[in-house]
């Protein structure tokens, strides 16, 4: 009985990913698409190859960082909604950085912690409303995503910008300020290491330190936490910096070692981070393969658009059936 409540619950995300794509493969079989050939696809776009593996866990990499940001937060009671706006934010400062120091082998290192920074600055200000001006947590955090989008399209198209061209993107970062490719032909930075070395280092402190017990008291009941003599409002804080640095580091890794550039358009993972939290649990080791899934949906779309014909937005269905599978479960057993 113990086996299985332990057992049980790590297998709610795994069921409800393997029913999403059930209910893809059914629905293409049904318009005349054959389920072996949309497979084979997939699997060939995802791992034919060396290279495919080391880009899809480069895609990978920006999902587990945002993941791990949105799910720090969430143990702790903390709803940081905001990881849009802190990516975002991250990324722009790490620009601002690489751009402006002479290039070296520590550019990309020093951006990082800059980015890093200013995810938790961005993160705080969200925080601070809610704590001294009674603006809500996730009303702020939200507002301020829209605010993050308006400062990166000020920057790109004014002190960051490219003056050789008239888009609205910022200049290249140079070569030697670059984070160096881990397999050639790829994106794959150290930053993919380090993302899993980081959840691995938070489910240690989750499970094995008492800063982790408190968090995770703190989410369960406030209140008890409280009364138990737990520090509830600076655990609080700082989850909230801890999940804003996150989201910042992964802006910073995905400038300075993928784009290279920002325009005023750039895409975001801080939404996506949150379904990826969702989708793990909220637990650490579980975002890994959640991240891995949708950065495979990601992949498989594309591939299927150019090699099918089908719609790359069916990938997106399949993640929003997946999140909404393991949420009705979480419910259900909640129920029980």
């Amino acid at each position: 009985m113990i086996a299985a409540r332990t057992v049980w619950p790590a297998l709610i995300p795994f069921a409800a990913a393997v029913a999403a794509l059930g209910l893809i493969l059914a629905g293409l079989t049904l318009v005349g698409y054959a389920p072996g050939e949309v497979l084979a696809t997939a699997w060939r776009g995802l791992a034919g190859s060396p290279l495919r593996l080391g880009i899809w866990a480069q895609e990978a990499t920006p999902l587990l960082l945002t993941g791990l940001a949105a799910g720090l937060a969430f143990r702790c009671g903390v709803l940081n909604v905001g990881t849009e706006g802190q990516y975002l934010m991250g990324a722009v400062t790490a620009l601002a950085v690489l751009l402006a120091l002479p290039p070296s082998v520590l550019s990309p290192w020093l951006a990082a912690l800059a980015g890093a920074g200013a995810g938790a600055l961005w993160c705080a200000l969200a925080y601070g409303l809610d704590r001294w001006r009674g603006v809500p947590l996730v009303l702020s955090a939200i507002l301020l995503n829209v605010v993050a989008a308006r400062v990166l399209g000020a920057l790109v198209e004014g002190p960051l910008h490219d003056p050789t061209t008239a888009a609205p993107q910022s200049a290249l970062v140079p070569e030697a300020a670059r984070l160096g490719a881990l397999l050639p032909g790829t994106a794959l930075t150290l930053a993919a290491p380090l993302a899993v070395a980081l959840a691995v280092a938070s489910w240690l402190v989750q499970r094995q330190t008492a800063l982790g017990f408190e968090f995770t008291v703190i989410g369960l009941n406030p209140v008890a936490g409280d009364l138990a003599g737990i520090p509830v409002e600076s655990r609080r804080r700082l989850a909230a910096l801890g999940s804003g640095a996150l989201a910042g580091l992964a802006g910073a890794f995905q400038v300075a070692g993928v784009t290279w550039f920002l325009s005023g358009d750039a895409q975001s993972y801080g939404y996506a981070g949150i379904a990826v939290a969702l989708l793990g649990r909220l637990h650490p080791l579980g975002m890994i393969p959640a991240a891995l899934f949708f950065a495979g949906l990601d992949i498989s779309g594309r591939q299927w658009e150019r090699r099918l014909g089908i719609p790359h937005d069916l990938g997106d269905v399949a993640k929003g059936a997946a999140v909404a599978l393991v949420l009705a479960a979480g419910f259900f057993r909640g129920r029980r």
